[in-house]
């Protein structure tokens, strides 16, 4: 066989094994050429005269080709069930979706997710309405994930040393026996809770004792456990109950969009945050954080302290309550005598107040500590909430979610002191890329190169697997077989929608390799481990059913008692008394994961990149964010560039690597944010990416800046280098401008006078006819008391709709395609804003401006209400958009899949909703209020000869929210929710006096401030 062909047949077969590479080598013969030139349809070279192949060649290709046509007809695939959410037709039916339930794992934890197929292409991510985890609601990374299925970026061949390996020659590395019972082996995971994994681990650490595992991620989040171990002599971790609270203080905790479980406390928030009509109530929430979060801008009073001071606000806190009001023998001598240094370290009226609020609400009160936050803090939240009688009220203790490796761990710096020794001569590193992710201080990447065998597990050769001996490419959660526990412990399973499309390994099958067993499959060892919780009785008809579930009911984690330990608590205490005042001269950084690219996993995502920051409304960019007053400090603007620069050899900081590099500097662009910290510079990560096409150049790596261990650090100096530096921002103007757009009040003032906004809805003269309408009419409710602009309902608009991505250059030009935004506006003090979060989107207006003035009638008003755009009418003059008092419209300047394949075409084509139309360039766009989901129930409704029913429309938009503040219906339906809110007091209509009509109701900000803070 020639060398060309050999090459060829390597490049195909590469990583293939048994069946699969018998299998793709009679498609490769048989189809005479590679998968990239079938495509096109004339390949590269087709105009040159090929060499003439000798009749040997032809022959042994014949030869071939007949022979594997015999092995391959006798071969037939295992069967791997798989089993829709709910049964509507016996078989696929093209058109028609089908909904399979599936688990997503993030940060170790599971989320019950239902996702849409048609005719075996998953299209749409939805939340599981049964799965504890998110209850029907999906944010904005799970709707997105799905973009990450379809990513041709994504690795494709097992590779040594660069070249292209089967899957037997890493199995036979892998499965040699040991003769050091394991002592040179070490395995660096992400955090976990899948039943399968930690089985797997534990039979490794039998069979190789001396073998240790080290589970890291970006920010470590075993704080929680760790404030428990202090708190109450066993690492216990709290289980929120937000039903039940009517008083919170959180703790620099973005508990509504930052958390594992924040699908679920983001619904439970937000049923004691609406305050209904006629008798309007509400949960009160007090938010203490140095960078500005989603859950801070629906706060009632938000209090600026920088990371570092957290900790002494807690502390004097419960020092009021214990001793400025509470008696003292509520808890231990010991505690009250350590906690009398802390009362009156902060403002008395303030925290008085704050802990006479939480006092009166005794088992309804409730203290959240957020994961950034050290042991010490979160042993103080856990005296709090035992204090107040929270325990079994709001909060429920657990023993930890996530697996621990106990004596057979150790940490990512021991992992690293041992790597630089020699003394590590195989790792595996199953995700987590942590040649980019780990802290600057440790000089992960040079330990790396000192270890004789690493292999790498990774959906991309990232800057991890461009320096491991060997990358192995890992499969997607939705084409792979896996499980996972949720925030609650709840059992869950991940099912695949699809077969690999690059091929790619799962870590159960990397960790059954090491075990012996080279042949294992996902689908497999699933089962079997499954078998064991479900038991053997009547086992497949259990199986099925969790398949069809998602889950496993009543699998969620036990309460565990909990007693203070005086001893424990004081110790927490003492570390927050010793610790070293700030220096003057210097700032504070703090380190937070991404609204959007979360650690750097999601950063290949276009969706991602491109979604508004909810905050900032900075798109594919990072920045030095900072408050009003710092910025004035340091005499720099927005998009100013700062050179920020930090020393690793402090004498307050322990050295952790024995050579640390003296300082790390990073240069990044100004943003000043209202309501931030004072001398605090947060900093998100996950930005600065290599090898990663959408990535690339994207943003600035802050991990160099990180220590380990540490989330905030403080003795950062920061220069102005007195250049510029261009930020893609959706929307620069933060202030109403007294415009009344944005309505918002207090719960008294509301109780007090209800109809504030009468004058923002009602009639309206006009020269234009009134037009009645029969049958359904289809309208939206929005209720902003409860949005929290977290843009899970930009994601799923985008998913649903077909909305293309432009890249930074288009934001720049104010060309973003999103049918849907969230403006987000600020009224009050600079150092304490109130924040109103607006989704913005088609008002469907009755007397549409946009159309008096479309001189091709291509925007028309349909029979039910809609405001429609018929897109082959459309010639593009804009006048549409000129005469929308909304700003909702958005023009197609080009055509994306071809101005952008990068982000728009190739395979991610896949995921495009073949009900939506894909518009070509030069036509206007927008929110069609998912047109296509009421004419799918018109067309069911009508073969059943019924009237469509009432919540059986759902938009896009409404079905992601996580707070449920987006509501849609026919106003034919008077008793829905959608019906109900537009009555109240509080509902009015954007720009109402312009008599457009609009058929979106907003209810206005309702806020429940204490009166006796200041």
């Amino acid at each position: 066989m020639g060398n060309d062909v050999r090459a060829l047949w390597e490049k195909i077969l590469a990583g293939k094994t048994g069946r699969d590479y018998w299998r793709s080598l009679a498609e490769l013969v048989s189809e005479g050429a590679p998968p990239e030139d079938r495509q096109r349809e004339f390949p590269e070279g087709v105009d040159e005269r090929p060499d003439e192949p000798s009749r040997r060649s032809f022959l042994k290709l014949l030869g071939a080709s007949m022979a594997l046509a015999g092995v391959t007809g006798c071969v037939k695939d295992p069967v791997e069930k798989i089993l829709p959410y709910t049964y509507r037709t016996p078989e696929v039916t093209p058109g028609l979706s089908r909904y399979y339930a599936t688990s997503m794992t993030l940060d170790g934890l599971a989320t019950g997710l239902l996702v849409e197929s048609r005719e075996g292409r998953p299209i749409k991510i939805e939340g599981n309405p049964e799965h504890p985890a998110s209850l029907g609601a999906a944010g904005a990374l799970e709707q997105a994930s799905i973009l990450g299925l379809y990513d041709p970026h994504r690795a494709r061949a097992i590779t040594q040393n660069g070249a292209l390996r089967p899957w037997e020659a890493l199995a036979a590395e892998l499965a040699r026996p040991r003769a050091d019972r394991g002592a040179g082996l070490r395995i660096l995971i992400e955090p976990t809770a899948s039943p399968l994994l930690t089985s797997l681990l534990d039979r490794l650490l039998t069979a190789y004792p001396a073998a240790r595992v080290t589970v890291h991620s970006s920010l470590d989040t075993s704080e929680p456990s760790r404030g428990g171990l202090l708190a109450f002599g066993r690492p216990l971790t709290p289980q929120l109950d937000l039903r039940n609270a009517s008083v919170i203080v959180s703790l620099d905790s973005d508990f509504l969009d930052g958390q594992g479980m924040h699908l679920r406390y983001s619904r439970h928030f937000a049923e004691r945050r609406r305050p209904g009509w006629p008798d309007p109530t509400m949960n009160r929430l007090y938010v203490v954080e140095s960078l500005p979060s989603c859950t801070g801008t629906v706060a009632d009073h938000k209090l600026r302290r920088r990371s570092s001071e957290i900790g002494t606000f807690a502390a004097a806190l419960a020092a009021e309550i214990l001793l400025g009001g509470k008696p003292p023998s509520a808890v231990s001598p010991e505690i009250v005598t350590a906690l009398r240094p802390f009362l009156g370290r902060e403002e008395r009226a303030l925290v008085g107040a704050i802990a006479r609020d939480l006092v009166r609400a005794g088992r309804g009160g409730l203290v959240v500590v957020g994961d950034r936050q050290p042991s010490h803090v979160h042993a103080l939240g856990a005296l709090l909430n035992s204090v107040l009688g929270a325990m079994g009220s709001t909060v429920t203790m657990t023993d930890p979610i996530l697996w621990d490796p106990g004596t057979a761990g150790q940490g990512l710096a021991a992992l690293v002191t041992e790597m630089h020794a020699g003394a590590v001569d195989t790792l595996v590193i199953l995700g987590g890329n942590p040649v980019y992710a780990a802290p600057g201080d440790l000089d992960f990447k040079a330990a790396l190169g000192k270890v004789r065998q690493s292999v790498y597990l990774g959906l991309y050769m990232d800057e991890t697997g461009a320096r491991t001996t060997w990358f192995v490419p890992g499969t997607h959660y939705l084409e792979s077989w896996a499980d996972g526990r949720a925030g609650d412990g709840t059992a869950s399973v991940v099912q695949p929608l699809i077969r690999p499309l690059f091929g790619g390994r799962t870590e159960s099958e990397l960790l059954a390799v090491m075990l012996g067993d080279t042949y294992a499959n996902a689908h497999g060892l699933v089962r079997e481990r499954w078998r064991a919780l479900l038991g053997e009785a009547n086992f497949e008809a259990k199986w099925e059913a969790t398949l069809q579930r998602g889950f496993l009911p009543g699998s969620e984690a036990p309460p565990a008692r909990a007693d203070l330990s005086p001893q424990g608590i004081t110790a927490a205490l003492a570390a927050l008394a010793a610790a070293p005042p700030p220096l003057p001269d210097r700032y504070e950084l703090g380190f937070y994961r991404d609204y959007r690219v979360h650690d750097g996993q999601f950063a290949n995502n276009p969706w991602l990149q491109e979604l508004p920051d909810p905050t900032t409304k900075i798109t594919w960019d990072n920045a030095a964010l900072m408050s009003v007053r710092t910025a004035s400090e340091l005499g720099v603007a927005n998009e100013d560039l700062v050179e920020i620069t930090l020393p690793f050899v402090d004498p307050t900081q322990a050295v952790i690597t024995t050579n640390p590099p003296p300082h790390a500097t990073v240069v990044l662009p100004v943003f000043v944010m209202a309501g931030h910290a004072d001398r605090a510079i947060s900093l998100r990560l996950g930005y600065g990416r290599s090898g990663l096409p959408v990535a690339e150049g994207v943003g600035k790596n802050v991990q160099p800046l990180r220590r380990y261990g540490r989330t905030f650090v403080h003795g950062a100096t920061v220069r102005p280098t007195g250049e510029r530096y261009p930020l893609a921002q959706t929307q620069k103007h933060w202030d109403l401008h007294d415009r009344p757009i944005a309505l918002s009040a207090t719960l008294d003032a509301y109780r007090a006078h209800p109809h504030f906004a009468h004058e923002h809805k009602g009639p309206v003269l006009s020269i234009l006819p009134t037009v009645h309408h029969e049958g359904d009419q289809w309208a939206m409710s929005i209720d902003t008391s409860i949005c929290t602009g977290c843009s899970a309902c930009v994601v799923a608009c985008q998913a649903e709709n077909n909305i293309p991505v432009v890249g930074k250059e288009g934001v720049l030009r104010s060309r973003e395609m999103h049918w849907l935004r969230i403006d987000t506006y600020h009224t009050g003090e600079v150092d304490a804003p109130e924040v109103v979060h607006q989704p913005m989107l088609c008002q469907h207006c009755e007397k549409a401006p946009c159309e008096y003035v479309c001189p091709v009638n291509a925007t028309v008003h349909s029979p039910d209400g809609l405001n429609e755009m018929v897109y082959n009418r459309c010639i593009g003059t804009r006048f549409c958009s000129n005469n929308c008092p909304y700003k909702v419209r958005r023009f197609n300047w080009f055509d994306w899949i071809e101005e952008k394949p990068e982000y728009n075409s190739e395979i991610r084509t896949l995921q495009k909703n073949p009900d939506v139309t894909v518009r070509e360039r030069g036509v206007m766009e927008k929110c069609t209020f998912c047109v296509q989901r009421i004419r799918r129930a018109e067309i069911d409704a009508s073969i059943e000869r019924r009237s469509i029913r009432p919540g059986e429309v759902k938009t896009a938009c409404e079905e992601a929210c996580p707070t449920r503040a987006i509501r849609f219906g026919s106003l034919a339906h008077g008793e829905t929710d959608m019906v109900r809110w537009r009555e109240e007091p509080r509902s009015f209509g954007v720009l109402h006096e312009l008599g457009t009509q609009p058929r979106i109701r907003y209810l206005a900000m309702i806020k429940n401030p204490n009166p006796e803070v200041g």
